[in-house]
């Protein structure tokens, strides 16, 4: 009896008090509210460092006008070009002059992934928004599973929770946890640095100028141009920088080590792409596949340097011959265009002029703009 008591009390014993549970949570709730007192007005502008941003805001907004222009019954015809930095100097300015009756929506990001593509193409299915060509620019960087250096700029800018929750399934647990933390906690987001903070609040006495109102300024013109230019941030299309070649094979060098090595082919991003595709020619569009050029060290990289798997055999394989059938495949099963505008002859633009091992110079665009519309017009 006395041992039955003795357990009766043992297994009723007082239960743990509730602010045990309900420290954590007040925790998570008072540093959230910190975080977001961060954001308050324009403090932000005080330690920001980049206006990448604006161009994921600014897509959102293009979205609507390109709506609204697709209604005009006398409008002119719509090239939307989805990519990343080394497609965001196409130009709508030169595509209207040279080819009357297009112009130019061009939906690129820093970055730039398929994710962010297929999000969109989504949209468009929704609203049923028919451009009369669609094209995606690619390239193996942004499909590498295994970077030294992951970029997550697209998916936490420019991708909503709400597709997330949809398209979970194709994003690993890192990449999710990633998004969930920068997602909640802006301060997490941006990582303010003190020594920022005290350069932007100084004030020079001499010239009256503060380096927040520059920042400020920045933005604002970052924000009409993005309007302007319909997404493209514009340069000259006649700059052909000097070439040190020494330069751009050691940028090569540096970029092959933090984005391609190793390389394992994001299934995920092949996954988008194709869907990507699909809506586009469902909505009856033209469409295809565009690999911008790079530089000549870069291209001999991804051609000879074995650090990839071969996703059928599993033997080393270099990263052009472990992705780019994967590219082909797709556009010939959706029959789409794939345009490469590094290896194929066809797509040559007989211009070698780059800014960096990865960016080709404004000077070159021309005849890139025109390798693509030559497909647009088939």
């Amino acid at each position: 009896m006395k041992n039955q008591e003795q357990a009766h009390e043992s297994s009723s014993g007082k239960r743990p008090p509730l602010r045990l549970f309900l420290f954590p949570v007040l925790v998570f709730a008072l540093a959230f509210l910190v975080d977001k007192a961060f954001f308050i007005g324009r403090i932000e502008d005080y330690f920001l460092t980049t206006a990448s941003f604006l161009n994921f805001d600014h897509k959102e907004a293009m979205l609507d006008e390109l709506e609204d222009h697709l209604k005009k019954p006398d409008h002119l015809k719509a090239l939307v070009l989805f990519g990343n930095s080394r497609t965001m100097s196409f130009s709508r300015e030169y595509i209207e002059e040279r080819y009357p009756g297009w112009t130019l929506f061009n939906f690129s990001v820093p970055g730039g992934t398929t994710d962010y593509f297929y999000y969109f193409m989504k949209e468009f299915r929704r609203r049923d928004i028919r451009p009369e060509a669609i094209y995606f620019a690619v390239t193996p960087q942004g499909m590498n599973a295994t970077p030294a250096v992951a970029l997550d700029e697209v998916m936490v800018f420019g991708l909503p929770p709400s597709f997330l929750a949809t398209e979970f399934r194709y994003y690993s647990l890192d990449e999710l946890t990633n998004y969930i933390a920068k997602k909640a906690f802006l301060v997490y987001r941006y990582r303010p640095k003190l020594k920022t903070i005290e350069w932007r609040m100084s004030y020079n006495e001499q010239t009256k100028d503060r380096p927040v109102d520059a920042f400020r300024k920045m933005l604002e013109n970052t924000e009409l141009a993005l309007a302007k230019h319909r997404g493209s941030v514009p340069y000259d299309l006649d700059v052909k920088p000097a070439q040190d070649e020494a330069a751009i094979q050691a940028n090569a060098i540096s970029i092959w080590k933090d984005a391609f090595t190793p390389f394992r082919l994001h299934e995920g991003q092949v996954h988008f792409t194709e869907e990507s595709l699909k809506i586009a020619k469902e909505l009856g569009a033209k469409t295809g596949l565009v690999w911008p050029r790079v530089s000549a060290p870069l291209r001999h990289l991804k051609d000879t340097e074995k650090v990839a798997i071969d996703p059928v055999t599993h033997e080393p394989t270099t990263v052009r011959a472990a992705w780019e059938p994967a590219m082909k495949r797709l556009t010939e099963d959706t029959d789409a265009s794939w345009m490469d505008f590094n290896y194929d002859p066809a797509f040559d633009p007989h211009c070698d002029f780059f800014f960096d091992a990865s960016h080709m110079a404004s000077g070159c665009f021309r005849p890139f703009m025109d390798g693509v519309m030559a497909e647009a017009m088939k």
